[in-house]
């Protein structure tokens, strides 16, 4: 069995449709801000590929990548880092009015996050000591809403909570659909 095969099964086990061709793509960019010991802003990039099921019903797997660093305050930790995830979402159109109609959804996935130049910074904002890098990995928890903009492009918010080391970040990206 090679391995298209297994990942179809795999995909069609989770309950989410497996043929390529009605899969649509979208990638964008935009801002993360997130919870770490202590609060980091960075960018991100994010391809979603989603594909509708029933009628205001659809799946959407997001892949994100991006950078990030905190804020440099007095007593506290400053890190730069990377954070990548994969996420799967079922989503359901809302149509709150005429011209307000954003997808809302729930989903999981997973992340890793790599936390780069480590310090610790005493009460006058100067660093007191230096520690390695480490690499945490999570099962996240996550809720979306993308509000289409027009025909190509929407804006993606995604909130989400990972587990056990319980980072949250939230993102917002403008996504151009690319087929």
């Amino acid at each position: 069995m090679n391995k298209i095969q297994k990942i179809s099964i795999f995909m069609v086990a989770l309950g989410l449709p497996a043929g390529a061709a009605a899969w649509r793509l979208a990638a964008g960019g935009g801002l993360l801000a997130g919870l770490v010991p202590g609060t980091a802003f960075g960018w991100q990039f994010t391809g979603q590929w989603t594909r509708s099921g029933y009628a205001g019903q659809r799946w959407l797997l997001e892949a994100d990548v991006g950078q990030y660093a905190t804020e440099a305050a007095p007593g506290a930790w400053l890190e730069r880092g990377r954070a990548a995830s994969l996420l799967a979402f079922w989503e359901r159109r809302t149509p709150f009015s005429y011209a307000f109609r954003p997808w809302l959804g729930i989903g999981g996935g997973i992340s890793r996050y790599r936390f780069d130049e480590r310090q610790r910074l005493n009460d006058q904002g100067y660093a007191i000591a230096s520690y390695p890098a480490i690499v945490e990995n999570d099962a996240d928890l996550a809720v979306t809403m993308s509000v289409p903009l027009a025909r190509s492009w929407s804006v993606a918010i995604t909130a989400q909570t990972g587990f056990p080391s319980r980072i949250s970040t939230v993102s917002m990206t403008v996504l151009w659909r690319l087929f």
